[in-house]
């Protein structure tokens, strides 16, 4: 099984390349090849996401795609350091101004081309991805780039790239799955107090065990 683990900065993924015994084949590809296991590192925000995950390699020929990062929680009570598989994300804060308000610019007639890809602004995990995650608990992400709360009132998480992600992977209808560990609570905890380190290995863990108990070759 062709495994693409898709990361936005070298911080979130260092630990992972070390693990598999990466080596460095691009700029921003990393790959084991032993283990069939390549590492994306895209940059922050949707722009550098959608972008690298277009030019930067072939996603047609992995089998299995996973979304690896933090993410901010928007319940108070949310165990930093805690797990989630994001099953559904949105654009939040790229929009138009109406008369109505603000409207998603994936939500507009204008872009009604990607309205296949979306239901009501949403981009929903619907691949069948390896039941070993499906244990992970699973939320609802917003994709923002300055965390709102009024604009993410139906969201648990936010993240800065977890939207663009699952649509790159819808398109090109792949098995992918989000997964995301907690480093913060939006507007409760300040920035050097945000917990990186904790997050990072929590999920890295995860990936190391999936990769251990299937050896990568099963589905």
């Amino acid at each position: 099984m062709k495994t693409l683990i898709v990361c936005a900065t070298k911080i979130e993924s260092e630990r992972l390349i070390s693990e598999f015994g990466m080596i460095q084949v691009r700029e921003n590809l990393f790959s084991a090849h032993k283990l069939q296991i390549d590492l994306l590192i895209t940059g922050i925000g949707v722009p550098a996401t959608i972008f690298t995950m277009f030019a930067d390699v072939q996603l047609l020929k992995y089998d299995f795609i996973i979304n690896a990062g933090i993410a901010g929680a928007f319940e108070t009570n949310t165990e930093l350091g805690t797990v989630v598989n994001v099953v559904s994300d949105r654009f939040a804060d790229i929009g138009l101004k109406t008369r109505n308000g603000f409207l998603p610019v994936f939500e507009s007639e204008f872009n009604s081309r990607f309205h296949n890809l979306l239901n009501k602004g949403f981009v929903y995990n619907t691949s069948d991805y390896h039941s070993f995650f499906r244990d992970v608990p699973k939320c609802k992400g917003v994709t923002v780039n300055i965390p709102e709360i009024q604009m993410c009132q139906s969201a648990d998480v936010e993240t800065m790239e977890g939207a663009a992600f699952m649509l790159v992977c819808k398109q090109f209808q792949k098995v992918f799955v989000q997964i995301r560990a907690i480093s913060n609570v939006v507007g409760k905890t300040n920035r050097k107090d945000w917990d990186i380190k904790t997050p990072i290995n929590n999920y890295t863990d995860l990936i190391i065990k999936f990769v251990t108990k299937y050896n990568n070759n099963e589905t």
